[in-house]
């Protein structure tokens, strides 16, 4: 099975399916070695990793790039954040196209006014009916797997509210949308008015940043078929990373700190030490004569 048709089975199962976010090869292979089964690629988080706010700075250069080194580290069903496409039409058509040669199975499309702006910043604004239907048609016909999912995101709800947020799906899915996704709901009636107002799959991004958190239990019943966690990994370990760096300009040693680190053994296990080990002893030329 392809990786866009298993992609498609979890979004179309009747069981809600758990996506954690990652910003490299590495969070993905995590992903893979805590046997989830697919990978979210995080727009902030990947703009995090590169110092700089998630405002549309990032190019799709940038983001096909790391979106291909991500999808070669693993051998999980891969989707991104495309933002909104990076342009007008030829931009979002050679997006999807490099996306989908560079083995992702799918990507979600925001109705931002670009350039973008973080789902959780202020100053967001969006673009009408008509620019995002033009946005998802145009992503519909530059792929060339029908299975590699179009995902249409609406930020209207933190801007306009709940009826607006479900008229936008509406719309979206009228448009061809294989899915859709609205960020910041926090409410069991939220989802509801979201699950309801459509027949394609709702994905549900659960980002820390919001409260109250909901479990897989709420989520499933609620109707959702996805769950995204774009945050999860980032803000552990910089919250890990902060801690380690002030004990050690406190102490003066990380020697207390061993026990609570990941062995170095087991990193380089899950970046494949094992396998070139391996591979050069097989080709290492040998003397001796015939």
């Amino acid at each position: 099975m392809s990786k866009t048709s298993e992609l498609r089975s979890y979004l179309d199962a009747p069981e809600l399916t758990l996506v954690p976010g990652c910003h490299d090869a590495l969070g993905a292979r995590l992903i893979e070695s805590a046997s989830f089964p697919a990978v979210y690629i995080s727009g902030f988080s990947f703009a995090s990793s590169r110092g700089k706010p998630d405002i549309g700075i990032l190019t799709m250069r940038d983001v096909v790039e790391r979106a291909a080194e991500i999808a070669q580290a693993v051998d999980l069903p891969v989707i991104t954040d495309a933002d909104t496409g990076y342009g007008g039409p030829n931009n979002i058509s050679e997006c999807v196209r490099a996306l989908e040669q560079a083995g992702l199975a799918g990507l979600h499309l925001e109705d931002q006014v670009m350039p973008k702006k973080c789902g959780a910043m202020a100053g967001k604004q969006l673009v009408d009916d008509a620019e995002m239907a033009l946005r998802i048609q145009v992503a519909l016909d530059a792929r060339t797997d029908p299975d590699f999912l179009i995902i249409a995101r609406t930020d209207a709800l933190t801007l306009h509210g709940i009826d607006e947020a479900a008229r936008r799906c509406k719309a979206m899915e009228a448009a061809g949308a294989d899915a859709v996704m609205v960020p910041s709901l926090c409410s069991v009636e939220e989802f509801e008015t979201i699950t309801n107002a459509v027949d394609v799959p709702v994905i549900y991004l659960a980002a820390e940043t919001i409260r109250p958190m909901f479990g897989r239990d709420t989520l499933q019943q609620a109707g959702f078929s996805m769950a995204f966690y774009p945050l999860t990994l980032i803000q552990m370990s910089v919250a890990a990373q902060r801690h380690a760096l002030s004990s050690l300009l406190e102490t003066g040693t990380t020697e207390h700190l061993i026990d609570a680190m990941e062995p170095f053994s087991e990193i380089g296990k899950l970046v494949g030490n094992e396998e070139a080990s391996a591979l050069e002893q097989r080709f290492t030329h040998k003397d001796g004569g015939a």
